[in-house]
């Protein structure tokens, strides 16, 4: 069960953004950390599932970072 990476930057408009070095086609917005990160975890299972049902390689986390997901790559699937 692999802890991606998740990156929070503040935009001109105040939104958070939260992108992930490891699955960039991952990214969600919040208007603060809490939300930002709900948000985040979704559309990281969101893309993990994406790359298993496209036959995609799943990668694993290499990117060092302080705020971390957990994610349970069958349950992104299952779910």
């Amino acid at each position: 069960m692999p802890d991606y990476a998740v990156m929070l930057a503040r935009r001109y408009d105040g939104l958070l953004v939260a992108t992930f070095p490891d699955v960039p086609e991952a990214v969600a917005y919040g208007r603060d950390d809490e939300e930002a990160l709900e948000e985040a975890s979704k559309s990281l299972k969101a893309a993990i599932r994406r790359r298993i049902l496209k036959g995609q390689e799943v990668p694993e986390p290499r990117a060092p970072g302080e705020t971390r997901i957990h994610q349970d790559l069958l349950a992104a699937v299952l779910a």
